[in-house]
Parts: C-alpha cells; structure tokens; sequence
C-alpha cells in the first residue's frame, strides 16, 4: 500500500478551515451597547489622551533627534473635500 502523504494535506487543510471557519460564523455580534462601552473605554486609555503626538515638524525632529528616534509621520486627506 503507497500512501503519498503530500496528497492528503491540501484535503486536511481545506477540513481544517472549514472547522475553523465554522465556528466564527456562529459568533453572536456583540450589542450596541457593549460596542460603546469598549468605545469608550478604549477612548479613555491614557496612550490614546497623551501619546506624546506633535503636529509641528520642526518640534518633532528635534524630538527624533534628541531622543535619538525615527518620525513616523501619517497624512491624511483632510484637506480634499
């Protein structure tokens, strides 16, 4: 009896994410009440209220400088209507 193991894994595979799968779509969505709480708990998480962000470049580089760091800058389309 030859038995190519190399076959069987595309099939194990594929059982194994519909197992998975499965079991995600079951999951009840959390209400619309909850969904605030953690809005707002998230919202009131000290990293978010005081980060340390900059919106002046010149103050940011001296920043990166001092502390002897990269800037990671994010742009947005604010200003496009």
């Amino acid at each position: 009896m030859n038995t190519d193991v190399s076959r069987l894994v595309p099939h194990c595979a594929l059982v194994l994410a519909l197992a998975l799968g499965s079991g995600t779509a079951q999951r009840k969505e959390p209400d619309q009440g909850e969904m605030q709480k953690r809005w707002e708990a998230k919202q009131a998480e000290a990293w978010l209220k005081d980060g340390g962000w900059t919106t002046d470049l010149d103050a940011a580089k001296a920043r990166a400088k001092e502390q002897n760091k990269v800037i990671l800058a994010y742009f947005t389309r604010s200003y496009s209507p």
